[in-house]
C-alpha cells in the first residue's frame, strides 16, 4: 500500500445519531483497491478494527449496532478488486453479525451501480437490504434492494 489509508477509513468524529448508533467512513474518492493477498489481509484487518471501534462506540451509548457512510463520486470501477469484496464482505458478516444497520453510498457512479449488481451477490439477503445508493444532486435515494424474503 502506498498511500494513507488512515485518511480514507475512519470513524465519524460527529457524535452517535438520534437512535445512539455511530458511523464509520470510507472515502473511496481516492480509493485504490489491494492487488496482493498480503495488503487484501492489511485493509480488512484495518476496516475490521474500525469497525470495531465504530461498534464499541455505539454500545458506549447503549446501541449494539454501526452505520458506513462511502462516499463515491469519483470512484472508479477499474479500482474494484472483487476478491478482496467477499474476502472484506466474509470476514465482517462472521465478525459482526447483524450489527450493521445500514451502509449508504453516496453519488456512486453509473458504472458503480451496474457492478453492484455483481457486488451483491456477495451479501446475504438480510445485509443486501440494509444498502442504499444515495445521490446527493438529485436527493434522492437511487437505488434500494427490493428482495423478496
Amino acid at each position: 500500500m502506498s498511500y494513507d489509508i488512515t485518511k480514507l477509513i475512519y470513524v465519524k468524529e460527529d457524535p452517535v445519531d438520534a437512535d445512539n448508533v455511530a458511523t464509520f467512513v470510507i472515502d473511496a474518492n481516492n480509493w485504490k483497491q489491494p492487488q496482493t493477498d498480503e495488503d487484501i489481509v492489511k485493509i480488512t484487518t484495518f476496516i475490521a478494527n474500525i469497525a470495531t471501534q465504530t461498534l464499541l462506540k455505539s454500545q458506549k451509548h447503549g446501541s449494539n449496532k454501526f452505520d458506513v457512510l462511502v462516499y463515491m463520486e469519483n470512484f472508479k470501477v477499474g479500482n474494484l478488486n472483487y476478491k478482496f469484496v467477499k474476502y472484506l464482505a466474509d470476514i465482517l458478516k462472521s465478525l459482526f453479525p447483524e450489527k450493521l444497520r445500514k451502509a449508504t453510498l453516496i453519488d456512486p457512479t453509473k458504472i458503480f451501480i451496474t457492478s453492484y449488481e455483481i457486488v451483491k451477490t456477495f451479501l446475504d439477503k438480510p445485509t443486501r437490504k440494509k444498502v442504499e445508493l444515495v445521490s446527493t444532486k438529485e436527493n434522492k435515494p437511487i437505488y434500494i434492494d427490493t428482495i423478496e424474503d
